[in-house]
């Protein structure tokens, strides 16, 4: 598809026989393509693990840091000193916006493995996906308490020990968590745009998991329990887990829930 779309671009001297440009025919490359590519993630679960579920937890775990105010929002990235809370480089106390250069496939693969790119086509040029956080300022009974900041959790560990225990709740699975720390997410929602386009993640759609009147606003705790069913607690190890597992999943592992 790249070397029909680039010879169409260039000019007469690099064309191909007219055949491969036939519209339908490359609607048929196209959606051969696609689904060659990001299928998998669709289908199954390790897929989705191995192949974006590291930038996808990482993507959650700074809104979680950002709704319990933990410093794991981005700001120990850019500021802080032995793991305790600093201010940004402008002189910020917390992270509002954060910008990551990326490829079509790592969007395609996003949004795959969120059950939300049925029937797109393939990322075209300069396609973008805004991942947004928003709180319900009348659902929140108190402001949330920054929480005892610990090394940053990466997918590939922590870079070195914490000599506390630490209550940052960005990477620990939903259903581990407490009372306390699931109050912490209650009020915020999550919003996906692609290419400024509002898109739904299919488990948010069911009842309790969004905003009222508005399926793509996801609680931000149906959110984080969808991703961290991908999301890799070491990514090291989980490459060489399952190596005796078939190709394909026993029974069907559906994204976006």
């Amino acid at each position: 598809m790249d070397t029909v779309n680039s010879t169409l671009a260039h000019g007469p001297k690099t064309r191909l026989p007219s055949a491969f440009y036939d519209p339908k025919g490359r609607d048929i490359i196209e959606k051969i393509g696609t689904e060659e590519w990001f299928s998998g993630y669709t289908e199954s679960e390790e897929y989705r693990k191995l192949g974006i579920g590291a930038l996808v937890g990482d993507i959650v775990g700074r809104m979680v840091g950002s709704a319990e105010g933990s410093g794991s929002d981005g700001l120990l990235e850019v500021a802080g000193v032995d793991g305790h809370l600093g201010k940004g480089r402008g002189g910020e106390g917390s992270i509002k916006f954060a910008l990551s250069g990326c490829h079509d496939t790592t969007l395609a693969a996003t949004l795959s493995s969120l059950g939300a790119f049925e029937g797109e086509k393939w990322p075209a040029y300069t396609s973008h996906l805004a991942v947004e956080l928003f709180k319900d300022l009348s659902a929140m009974t108190e402001p949330s308490k920054p929480a005892e900041v610990a090394p940053r959790q990466s997918f590939l560990g922590s870079s070195r020990k914490s000599t506390k225990p630490s209550s940052i709740i960005t990477r620990k699975p939903v259903q581990d968590l407490t009372a306390e720390e699931k109050a912490k997410l209650q009020g915020y929602y999550v919003r996906m745009r692609y290419n400024d386009r509002p898109v739904a993640v299919p488990g948010c759609k069911l009842p309790g998991k969004h905003l009222e009147g508005d399926v793509t606003f996801c609680t931000l705790e149906a959110f984080k329990a969808i991703a961290d069913k991908f999301t890799p607690r070491i990514w090291t190890e989980a490459c060489t887990q399952g190596l005796d597992e078939p190709a394909f999943p026993r029974s069907p592992e559906p994204a976006g829930y």
